[in-house]
């Protein structure tokens, strides 16, 4: 059976097809969240994982100035919860990257890595869907 597995993936990305990636479902207030990413370390439903903790460490030096502390509203530039709601990770990825210079977002690409931006998407993304409530959230580094 392990054999069939590990066939059928290398024969999907032969063919181009990729295997579904693998899904995260939390409790949150009264509604069941669904996310491509672990949020919080094993055996854990209060420590984030290295990732969105280093995400908020990230958003919290470079994004926070123009999007809000914690990822709140902010007049100078587009609440970043309801904006990550709209789009996927990818494009989300994309713009940090590129940045839009006509509305003074800078672009991110050479001073934050590919994995860094993502961090701060998944940081991003779980303050957004409330798994992650405001302030540093509690992480194995506690």
């Amino acid at each position: 059976m392990k054999y069939f597995i590990v066939l059928l993936c290398l024969c999907a990305s032969v063919f181009g097809q990729q295997p579904e990636p693998k899904q995260y479902t939390y409790k949150v207030k009264d509604k069941t969240v669904t996310v491509a990413f672990p949020v919080f370390i094993e055996g854990s439903d209060k420590k984030v994982t290295k990732d969105v903790f280093h995400g908020y460490q990230l958003y919290n030096s470079y994004c926070y100035r123009c999007h809000g502390t914690d990822v709140t509203e902010s007049a100078l530039a587009p609440d970043l919860k309801r904006f990550v709601a709209a789009l996927p990770q990818k494009e989300f990825i994309s713009i940090a990257s590129k940045g839009r210079e006509d509305q003074g977002m800078p672009a991110w690409d050479g001073f934050l890595s590919g994995e860094e931006l993502q961090q701060i998407y998944q940081y991003v993304k779980v303050r957004s869907l409330e798994l992650v409530p405001g302030g540093r959230p509690a992480s194995e580094y506690d």
